[in-house]
């Protein structure tokens, strides 16, 4: 029989440790490793790479399953963890992000009441927040008046409670009023948005919210 080269051997060793070789094959490689010392300590190495005791062999593949099983247990969590702040911000931002509602002729109408209270009535769509200052000393065209400022705001979201309205006089008409603070003390409203805190840290003043705000009601 011819004589097979050692590389071919090793190169079949890997399917002949592992039994997946035809039989003619596995009997070339048995013969020729009767006589070849170093094919037999390839072999041999290659065999104790692979083997793995039997008392040890569920152990390590328990250990492999519970640490894939804890993999996709961790992937799981993190998945709904980011989905759940997915949903939260999308649902912060539909029914409590708010914008400021420009201002129109038709949007409300501020009038003294018989108690002489002065009190906005909303006409608008729909509204979230209505936010008002109580009246201050601000100089108007070389006069010092007491100012009120107002503004409404509005979410994505038409919340059943803030229902829309229209120019129809209703029963439940009191629920879209709003009376000022020391009705009694104001002298001019203006409809301007404004932000305290900025006004407190000196980004913003009270000046300039008159100078870009809308005269909507005076005495």
């Amino acid at each position: 029989m011819k004589e097979i080269k050692c590389t071919v051997i090793q190169d079949v060793l890997p399917l002949y440790v592992d039994e997946v070789v035809s039989l003619d094959t596995k009997e070339m490689v048995d013969e020729h490793l009767q006589h070849c010392e170093k094919c037999q300590k390839e072999y041999e190495a290659m065999k104790g790479t692979l083997y793995i005791p039997a008392q040890n062999e569920a152990p390590l593949i328990n250990k492999i399953n519970k640490k894939w099983r804890r993999k996709k247990v961790i992937v799981s969590i993190a998945s709904v963890l980011a989905t759940a702040i997915v949903l939260f911000g999308a649902f912060a931002y539909v029914f409590y992000f708010e914008r400021v509602i420009p201002y129109s002729d038709d949007l409300f109408e501020i009038g003294l009441e018989d108690n002489n209270q002065l009190v906005s009535q909303y006409y608008g769509k729909s509204y979230a927040t209505v936010h008002e200052t109580h009246p201050m000393r601000l100089e108007i065209d070389g006069e010092t008046r007491n100012v009120s400022f107002i503004y409404y705001t509005k979410t994505i979201a038409d919340s059943p409670s803030r229902s829309l309205l229209n120019r129809e006089k209703n029963d439940n008409e009191q629920d879209y009023s709003w009376t000022f603070a020391e009705s009694e003390k104001i002298d001019a409203v203006y409809y301007a948005e404004f932000d305290v805190y900025k006004i407190t840290d000196g980004k913003d003043s009270w000046e300039a919210v008159l100078d870009r705000g809308e005269l909507v009601w005076e005495r």
